[in-house]
């Protein structure tokens, strides 16, 4: 995890150090009162179709994937509140007809994301022109659809399938799991393009509505007493650490990162979650830019698949590990 964290880390220090010295620009219309709201659509596509391919030649592939994000900020007086919903989501197909001789099921989808997120904070000034704010933040994520792993290929697919060679079982879906973080503390922004919020008072907790999936015993929740049944929730009382910063360059370039921090003061409080969200956004023209993004996530409680490229489906079992995600998007964005 530190290695991985410790690349993106110098990487994204970099892009910091550098916009740091020059003037970010800070919309006007943040410091007026009412509502102020913004929408993006990102689009991630990829299609080939290969009608009668020579010996060798390939077969049809279509990835269709996109990210749909919404931000809406209430100014009023002393009151500050922000919020932020956004979903990305990915799957792609390789290949056509159907999964053996006689079947009637199509070559399926693969999912290759799915994060559904929403966040809020509202923040009250201490007094007119103070930097300070009593603040509460609240953080939500979960997956937006079923998710199904093939026991020979290791690979995640959108519908569930036992056919030939394909032997599939549910591992995830809406609620299953959700993770959330509601915390108090205060918050320090002295201008409109950067803030902290510290909170010695977080509770963060995850549910798993479905039992089957929380049986899984990967995503952080205990075996209940005197049972093979895992819990289908599992809470914590910690420290938070939420910071974020924006900026535009040259007219034409967007970077903003966000990044939280969590420790559990019961459970090894050494072991920090980390939630890192970066977004480095060219525009092409007014309304429509070229979007990179890079994130990463660590769970202590949790386990991911263990990326090997050696390994039957580039999975080599289950571990501890920092979830790095990497996404080229074209994307649109309007005002309200």
């Amino acid at each position: 995890m530190k290695k991985s964290l410790l690349f993106i880390f110098m990487n994204v220090w970099g892009i910091i150090a550098f916009t740091q010295s020059v003037n970010a620009e800070v919309q006007k219309a943040e410091d007026r009162d009412g509502w102020l709201s913004k929408g993006s659509l990102g689009l991630d596509l990829g299609q080939l179709l290969n009608i009668n391919p020579y010996v060798g030649g390939g077969s049809n592939r279509l990835s269709l994937g996109g990210a749909i994000a919404f931000k809406a900020n209430l100014k009023r007086g002393l009151l500050n509140w922000t919020n932020d919903f956004g979903i990305n989501y990915s799957a792609q197909k390789i290949g056509s007809g159907t999964l053996s001789v006689g079947s009637k099921d199509k070559v399926p989808f693969e999912k290759a994301l799915d994060i559904l997120k929403i966040s809020s904070n509202i923040a009250y000034k201490l007094k007119e022109g103070s930097h300070w704010a009593y603040s509460t933040d609240f953080f939500f994520q979960s997956q937006f659809s079923k998710s199904f792993l093939d026991s020979v290929s290791k690979k995640i697919y959108l519908q569930d399938l036992h056919n030939g060679t394909y032997n599939t079982k549910l591992v995830s879906k809406f609620l299953s799991p959700a993770n959330f973080t509601l915390a108090l503390g205060m918050k320090y922004q002295e201008q409109p393009n950067w803030y902290v919020f510290l909170s010695p008072l977080a509770l963060k907790s995850i549910i798993i509505t479905d039992q089957k999936i929380a049986n899984l015993g990967v995503h952080g929740t205990k075996l209940k007493a005197n049972s093979t049944n895992y819990k289908k929730s599992s809470s914590g009382i910690g420290a938070l650490a939420h910071a974020g910063y924006t900026a535009k360059l040259f007219k034409k370039l967007n970077f903003g990162s966000e990044l939280l921090l969590y420790s559990d003061y019961t459970d090894n409080p050494q072991n920090i979650d980390v939630t890192w969200l970066n977004n480095i956004g060219v525009e092409i023209f007014k309304g429509l830019s070229l979007s990179f993004k890079l994130d990463a996530y660590y769970d202590d409680n949790k386990l991911n698949n263990i990326s090997d490229k050696n390994a039957v489906g580039g999975i080599s079992g289950q571990g501890k590990r920092t979830n790095i995600i990497q996404q080229l998007i074209l994307v649109y964005n309007r005002n309200f």
